[in-house]
């Protein structure tokens, strides 16, 4: 039984990963990729007032209209301001975007993930029998 239920949990594992790398493949693919420009940087802090993450307003354009949004990331270091960065943009949700580079990681990474978890599910299962 306690086998099974670890398969289960890989599984479920497994889904998420394949809900997360979905978004992301349908944001490369659906949305718009632009030229973003950070236009300001923001430090977000813990109650003991140490930086926790940089959070960066950018400045895009899609079909003639500007958008000033901030990145849900955070990040450790800070982008500079006047710097430019290729987004991936929903074109219906705007408040929707990712940073290219971050989006090509993230599918490898998410890919990965899905592959060990299926492997840990089907050993698990195996073992259950």
């Amino acid at each position: 039984m306690k086998d099974i239920i670890w398969s289960i949990i890989g599984i479920i594992i497994a889904i998420c990963g394949t809900v997360y790398i979905s978004k992301l493949i349908y944001l490369k693919k659906k949305g718009k990729l632009v030229l973003a420009e950070v236009i300001s940087v923001n430090e977000k802090k813990d109650r003991k007032g140490r930086i926790t993450a940089y959070i960066h307003k950018l400045r895009f354009e899609i079909d003639g209209k500007v958008y000033e949004k901030d990145d849900r990331s955070g990040f450790s270091q800070p982008l500079k301001v006047g710097e430019k960065q290729l987004i991936y943009v929903n074109p219906t949700k705007t408040e929707s975007f990712e940073y290219e580079n971050e989006v090509k990681k993230n599918i490898v990474i998410t890919g990965a993930m899905i592959v060990i978890a299926l492997v840990f599910s089907i050993k698990w299962l195996l073992g259950a029998f």
